[in-house]
């Protein structure tokens, strides 16, 4: 029997994170995480809207999220419950540089539960926006659809892919496979 594991989904809007993450949970028997978890995520857009459109405060209160879906894991994990979380430290700190924050808070994943691996899924542009215009979006999730857009998000969140809090990392480009066969992909490298 394998120790519990803390596997995170990471990537853009449109990656397959949600749909790959419940797969992995069920397959592994693990508890399946998301930031923010359902029950905040019923509120954020009237939140954010509250909050004003400073990036600072948005950022602020995606990290409460993640540092609330920390302390879940680690409780899980503790009783030997391997956790699968779609979205974390890494999609967060992206988006909020992406989006302008003034704020470098990339030092304060050293206080969250390391993933033991990260799964950075990576779709190509036109992969990204079919899905996109398959589900109900918001301005928030175009705005990162222009191709440059698009290059400066995935930048942001490759250039923090060497932080602790993201484990060992696998990337996956997304393209032209099914979720079933990236699920089995992934099993095989997290190994036994």
């Amino acid at each position: 029997m394998s120790p519990p594991r803390f596997i995170v989904f990471e990537g853009p809007d449109g990656a397959g994170k949600t749909t790959c993450a419940g797969l992995l949970a069920q397959r592994l028997g693990a508890d399946l995480l998301t930031t923010p978890p359902p029950g905040v995520r019923r509120y954020r857009d009237d939140l954010l809207h509250h909050l004003g459109s400073g990036q600072e405060a948005h950022q602020l209160f995606y990290l409460a999220t993640v540092f609330a879906a920390s302390e879940t894991a680690a409780a899980a994990l503790a009783r030997g419950r391997s956790v699968v979380l779609d979205r974390y430290f890494l999609s967060t700190q992206a988006y909020a540089a992406f989006r302008g924050t003034g704020l470098d808070l990339d030092d304060l994943g050293r206080h969250l539960t390391p993933a033991c691996a990260t799964v950075y899924l990576d779709p190509p542009l036109a992969v990204r926006q079919a899905r996109l215009d398959r589900r109900p979006t918001t301005l928030a999730d175009r705005e990162t659809v222009p191709s440059a857009a698009d290059h400066r998000l995935r930048q942001e969140h490759l250039r923090r892919t060497h932080l602790p809090v993201v484990g060992r990392l696998l990337h996956l480009t997304t393209a032209e496979r099914t979720p079933t066969a990236l699920i089995d992909e992934i099993v095989a490298w997290l190994g036994p």
